[in-house]
């Protein structure tokens, strides 16, 4: 009598790179199912889901009412997501979508974008098949298994492209990791280390660059300097 009643179930995949499993959200589809709940799919990396092996985009779609994607988040098209429902709910979302003045003209330049994103980077499969998402994935497992080495912890299991560094437990600050990556050319922001094709294309370069700011973190961390003093040190000194 006195509370909400529930309407709609949302839920993300990836969440933090991790995987949600496909047989979870098949039970949490027919519960919601059974009780007359709507069930939407914030999918925006539902490609890296499909790209690791989990299950294809149609496998994750079919448990739901609506679904969201994006074309932007590891695919590389510049802007643009879609989504994906009944012919009656996308004719009730673009009544909505209109009558909050959204809309786009000329959109063509726009979806062929999108279109070369997903046909060339996620793979023309629903799986990911023949795309560069794939590789990735074995590049955050690679930079993962490069911090533990050193010692370092993860936060969270990586999965699909993104290393979530405990920088805190190695004593270093992410504002202090932040600056180590800069004096090495690279755009970090710790935590959260987020891996794309283009990055796992030039990774000769990159990963030896990323193992400096690793092993001088670590110095930091163990030396107790984590501080702005070191941080320039460190940025204009020789390394």
């Amino acid at each position: 009598m006195h509370t909400c009643p529930t309407r709609v179930i949302s839920l993300e995949n990836t969440l933090h790179g991790m995987v949600t499993p496909l047989a979870e959200i098949q039970r949490i589809s027919a519960f919601a199912r059974e009780h007359g709940i709507k069930l939407h799919l914030d999918g925006s990396r539902l490609w890296e889901v499909a790209a690791a092996g989990e299950g294809s985009l149609a496998d994750f779609s079919a448990c739901f009412d609506t679904v969201t994607l994006c074309f932007s988040k590891g695919l590389g098209a510049p802007i643009g997501s879609i989504l994906l429902g009944s012919k009656q709910t996308m004719r009730t979302a673009r009544w909505i979508r209109k009558a909050i003045g959204g809309g786009v003209r000329q959109a063509g330049v726009m979806t062929a974008a999108a279109r070369v994103a997903v046909d060339e980077t996620f793979g023309t499969g629903p799986s990911g098949e023949g795309g560069l998402l794939k590789n990735t994935h074995v590049l955050a497992k690679q930079v993962e298994k490069m911090w533990t080495d050193l010692g370092g912890k993860v936060v969270k299991p990586v999965q699909t492209n993104m290393c979530w560094l405990d920088n805190e437990a190695a004593g270093v600050s992410s504002d202090a990791f932040d600056e180590l990556g800069k004096a090495e050319g690279l755009k970090m922001w710790a935590p959260r280390l987020v891996f794309h094709y283009q990055i796992y294309q030039n990774r000769d370069e990159v990963v030896p660059r990323l193992e400096r700011v690793f092993r001088r973190a670590m110095e930091l961390g163990v030396s107790g300097t984590d501080s702005g003093k070191a941080r320039e040190e460190f940025r204009y000194g020789s390394h």
